[in-house]
């Protein structure tokens, strides 16, 4: 606090006024104080003693100034203007002003003298009463219920008890110690030059609304697994009456949206076909198969042709790999691991990871990045949300609707199902066996699974009675979950990775099957090679005998080349009929090896996409479990818990004057009902969740530095790996689903319901609070325990005047001129402060009575040690019932 009071009194004269106030700060009421008892000019001020929360101890002034900036520093003397009574002299009271202010290095001070006296007169000399450059604040003895109320005056047997507790809050009120609501009434008042003192009363209400407001929140911000309606004054919303259709819809929208993130393209075999033998590649091979059988080599031929296309088709690299990865390629192709025991999807995807690695890149230097799929799972987070609160927060996943009207789900289990929908009715030794403990309602794969170990362990001696019941259970359990949002979700993206890993299975099969060696020549190769030798051989003889007729005989040259280039066109047309008769077989075999290659090719780039599929929807469904324990956490309780009140302050239920009056509201179950029904209408509006999904999300985990998003979109649980990875997303979500973290919404939606009923819905407020129970009394209505206090009203009335001479009420000492009042709401409730002072007066115009002590003095009572106030009984024993805000006449306080 920025304002130090400090009180200074003599030792004994004033301890009532300190027990007082103790009880008070006790109560909570008033902020914490120091007192300084008996201070003197002549020893400087080293200790003081604070008072807080109702305990009081001994603190070294050095120590108390440093630690703290006091902006305003208030000193109160408290002076017992009562006969016989010690009072401290102006110089100690100004030496202790002087070292406050020095010490705490305020630069705003108020100086107050509080009077305490009663009737019939004031003791004390005018040098004692009056202060120039101080408050002198005479308390009125009078006791009222507010201004206006009529008064009981505080006469002369009225005890020091009765002072002290009458005159502390007064004193309170002036000092501004009441907690929780700037009341400093001197603080702004100037100072009345001269000897002149002013009469103050000073009145309180506090009403405490713990009870109702407990009943309200606890109303309004209940979780019982039922999602409010929200209020649109633009469409009306409805709860959807077919949950099943309504969350299969909005699945199916999701999917559309995010099938092409998570499946890869594929490519079609007849996107490249095969290629066909072309006329002149017909001719290159006859001239190397002519060439080939002029060096008595046809089978060499034969095997080089068909090689040439064979060694394309081979799959070296497969076959190392599928060596290399026995593992993977087992877990992948049998979905078994080594232990022969059914491989999880986290399994197979790993090992599909590492399969593709081997496959198509065994240096590592062009491994895929993992995939960014935080875009799918704010938009699955926002479909979800959209389900709960017909918020729309998405263009592509719109609100459900129901003819003209947006429709929600209404049980939040129907959204995503949370913690308390999961299954863990699994006996110990079968959980040891099939080494599952649970399933989560969202976990398709993971309840296949199981279903699958427990068929398993079925046929086991040991374990196939709790295997079969548990298998039964399991089931009936599943049919009562399956028709939520997250379940739909999860069974396509299920579906899509038992497709995806078929797929590879199938592909893999296809590409290890793919090496086949070439067929050895047959006979035909070898007859018609040796054909061509001999029509080579005739050709060449020929040739060599119109030669020698040409040049020997005379034969004419033209003759010779016709029949030479004759012979050989025959010869080589024959040669070729022969060979592509005989070798339709080869060409068949080319043809074939041809489109096995591009077929090869496809199923290569598609078993590259569909391992690369199988990998992203495992990371996908790993996010996709995660995301959906946070969710359907959140779901069960999107507002969470309230946060803790503070430890409550001791109650007052007896000794309080009427000025001062404490209370609370008792809550009645009609108005709370009807006013829980207006704040939904007010609170609840479509897309209420995203306040509180947004920032359970952030307070949780902060945003990524330089994230051109903001708020929860730049966290980085969004690009996280999802369960049993160790991540922030796996470990932020168990500890949303253990119930570690939650949401805190409820406290600002409780904050913006105390909000409306402070503006728009306040006309419910007095419905709510209508009943006061008055501390130690009975029960009254509002404004009546209020008297006032809380409507600021112009100065009127007048003060007791039992210490001011007739001449002071005729000219106007006694009327109220300053009235000064302060009110704060607190929650539901409300805290109220009056002061009111007279205008200031000579002190001839009070009734002086001298010091002089004898038996017709008055003599102020002082105890021997500071008591809280006792309720009186009986002398049977039975407890009086005081009045409510009058106290008896006896006890101490």
């Amino acid at each position: 606090m920025s304002a130090l009071t400090v009180f200074m009194a003599p030792r004994d004269a004033a301890s009532s006024i300190l027990s007082g106030l103790t009880d008070l700060s006790a109560a909570g009421l008033v902020d914490d104080f120091l007192w300084v008892a008996e201070p003197s000019a002549q020893t400087p001020l080293t200790a003081v003693l604070v008072v807080s929360r109702g305990r009081a101890h001994d603190v070294a002034l050095p120590e108390l100034v440093a630690g703290r900036r006091t902006s305003r520093l208030r000193v109160c003397s408290v002076v017992p203007a009562l006969p016989g009574q010690r009072r401290l002299t102006v110089a100690d009271e100004t030496a202790v002003a002087s070292q406050l202010i020095s010490a705490t290095g305020a630069g705003a001070v108020t100086r107050i003298r509080a009077l305490v006296a009663r009737a019939p007169a004031v003791s004390g000399s005018a040098a004692e009463l009056a202060v120039p450059g101080w408050h002198n604040i005479l308390i009125s003895p009078e006791d009222a219920r507010g201004p206006g109320f009529g008064r009981v005056p505080l006469t002369a047997g009225a005890s020091a008890h009765d002072l002290g507790r009458h005159g502390a809050p007064v004193i309170a009120g002036l000092a501004g110690l009441w907690s929780g609501v700037d009341h400093a009434p001197l603080d702004g008042l100037p100072v009345v030059p001269g000897e002149s003192v002013r009469l103050a009363r000073s009145f309180y209400r506090k009403l405490r609304t713990d009870e109702v407001e407990a009943a309200l929140s606890a109303a309004l911000l209940s979780n019982d697994g039922v999602l409010p309606l929200p209020s649109d004054q633009r469409s009306p919303i409805v709860y959807v009456a077919d949950v099943a259709t309504a969350t299969s819809t909005m699945a199916d929208v999701f999917w559309r949206k995010y099938a092409g993130v998570l499946r890869g393209p594929r490519m079609s075999y007849g996107a490249n076909p095969p290629t066909q033998i072309r006329a002149l590649a017909v001719l290159a091979m006859f001239v190397n198969f002519v060439w080939a059988s002029i060096r008595n080599a046809p089978a060499e031929w034969y095997r080089s042709v068909v090689g040439s296309v064979s060694a394309k088709i081979a799959v070296g690299a497969e076959q190392a790999a599928f060596q290399g990865q026995p593992a993977a390629y087992q877990v992948v192709v049998n979905g078994r691991t080594s232990s022969g025991r059914m491989a999880g999807w986290a399994e197979i995807g790993a090992a599909s990871s590492a399969l593709s690695g081997a496959l198509f890149d065994p240096s590592g230097q062009m491994a895929d990045a993992d995939s960014d799929l935080s875009q799918v799972w704010q938009d699955y987070s926002r479909a979800a949300l959209t389900l709960a609160d017909a918020g729309t927060r998405s263009r592509d996943l719109p609100p459900i609707q129901v003819g003209s009207a947006r429709a929600i789900v209404k049980y939040a289990s129907d959204v995503v199902p949370g913690p308390s929908a999961a299954f863990r009715a699994i006996p110990g030794p079968v959980s040891a066996a099939v080494e599952v403990d649970g399933v989560d309602a969202t976990d398709v794969l993971g309840i296949v699974d199981l279903s699958n170990r427990l068929t398993e362990l079925e046929s086991s001696p040991d374990h196939g009675v709790g295997a079969r019941s548990t298998l039964t259970e399991l089931g009936a359990w599943r049919r009562t979950a399956g028709r939520s949002f997250g379940v739909a979700a999860g069974q396509r993206l299920g579906d899509a990775f038992y497709a995806a890993y078929n797929e590879v299975q199938h592909l893999l099969h296809q590409v290890n099957s793919a090496v086949a060696p070439p067929p050895e020549p047959d006979q035909r190769n070898k007859s018609l090679g040796r054909a061509v030798q001999a029509t080579v051989i005739a050709i060449l003889l020929v040739i060599a005998l119109f030669s020698y007729l040409t040049v020997e005989q005379g034969l004419a040259w033209w003759v010779s080349l016709i029949v030479v280039v004759a012979l050989l066109l025959i010869g080589l047309g024959a040669c070729l009929w022969g060979f592509i008769q005989s070798q339709r077989a080869i060409f068949a075999l080319l043809h074939h090896r041809r489109a096995a290659i591009d077929r090869l090719e496809v199923d290569r780039q598609n078993l590259r996409a569909a391992l690369r599929d199988v990998r992203r929807l495992s990371q996908a469904y790993g996010q996709f479990l995660s995301w959906n324990r946070a969710l359907g956490a959140y779901l069960e309780s999107p507002l969470g818990k309230q946060s803790g009140t503070p430890a409550g302050s001791l109650p007052l239920t007896w000794g309080l004057p009427m000025s001062t009056g404490l209370g609370a509201a008792r809550p009645s179950t009609p108005d709370v009902d009807e006013s829980v029904n207006y704040l939904r209408r007010d609170l609840f509006r479509p897309g209420w969740l995203t306040q509180s999904w947004d920032a359970m999300i952030v307070t949780s985990i902060p945003p990524r530095l330089g994230s051109r998003e903001a708020g929860a979109q730049a966290s980085p649980v969004w690009l996280d790996h999802g369960k049993d990875t160790g991540t922030a997303l796996d470990r932020w979500s168990s500890d949303v689903f253990a119930g570690v973290v939650g949401s805190t919404g409820a406290d600002a939606v409780w904050g913006q319901a105390l909000e409306a009923l402070g503006g728009p819905l306040g006309s419910l407020v007095p419905r709510l609070v209508s009943t006061v129970a008055v501390a130690g009394g009975a029960e009254l209505p509002r404004e009546e325990f209020l008297a006032g206090i809380d409507r600021d009203a112009p100065p009127a009335g007048s003060f007791d005047h039992a210490l001011l001479t007739d001449v002071a009420v005729t000219n106007g000492g006694a009327t109220v001129r300053v009235d000064v009042r302060h009110r704060v709401r607190a929650g539901l409730g409300i805290v109220c402060v009056a002061s009111q002072l007279s205008e200031a007066v000579t002190l001839d115009y009070l009734r002086l009575e001298g010091t002089a002590t004898g038996p017709a003095a008055l003599q102020w009572e002082v105890p021997a040690a500071p008591v809280s106030p006792i309720n009186p009984s009986d002398p049977a024993g039975q407890s009086l019932k005081p009045d409510p805000f009058r106290a008896p006449e006896m006890g101490q306080g």
